[in-house]
């Protein structure tokens, strides 16, 4: 399912969704509207709804993030090695873009977990999704072909059911508990019951 991106500047994931005001009465329709499509997601009831019956068949678009700017520097970079960190997937496969948007908070903070040293909490990032691999030639590695999660003006009021996201395993266990738990695999009680020690449900 080909889907068509447009490059916008990068946002700092810290005060994620803070930057909406609250609408004062009499406000416009699209305002309230939006202010509903902002509220934060659950790491957990993403997770359900990417491994549900309902997206049984979906493709898993694999997502990374890429650092275009650090903290400790003003220079914005065009060419940072990205960092793949998880899956969406969207109801019949037509969301993938916003799929990808709405989870940015979820998606930046895996890719922290997963990367601690190289992803910092005030780092400007670049959220992409990849449909599509290229073989450079044999015996050598596949190259991910990245698109670069552009804006979506609009996005169904109950976008937030229609999609779901699933991280990498990593060493804290915070999405992949089981041995065999990967990408496009069903979450378990085991791994349920870890994501409640670590509060994130």
């Amino acid at each position: 399912h080909e889907q068509n991106s447009i490059r916008i500047p990068s946002l700092q994931m810290t005060g994620f969704g803070g930057g909406a005001s609250a609408n004062k009465k009499g406000g416009n329709k699209k305002n309230k509207k939006d202010s509903i499509n902002l509220k934060v997601l659950k790491p957990k009831q993403q997770w359900d709804r990417y491994t549900s019956d309902a997206m049984k068949g979906c493709d898993c678009i694999r997502v990374a993030v890429r650092v275009v700017r650090t903290i400790n520097s003003d220079t914005t970079t065009d060419g940072g090695t990205w960092l793949e960190v998880g899956a969406v997937k969207s109801k019949e496969d037509a969301y993938t873009e916003a799929a990808v948007i709405r989870h940015r908070a979820l998606i930046a903070d895996h890719a922290r977990r997963m990367f601690p040293l190289q992803v910092l909490a005030k780092d400007k990032l670049e959220w992409g999704y990849s449909t599509a691999t290229t073989a450079r030639e044999e015996e050598e590695d596949v190259v991910v072909e990245w698109t670069v999660a552009g804006k979506v003006d609009d996005m169904p009021a109950d976008i937030d059911k229609l999609i779901g996201f699933q991280g990498l395993p990593e060493r804290t266990g915070f999405y992949a508990p089981s041995e065999s738990n990967g990408i496009g695999q069903t979450s378990t009680q085991a791994d349920f019951d870890t994501m409640m020690t670590k509060r994130i449900v």
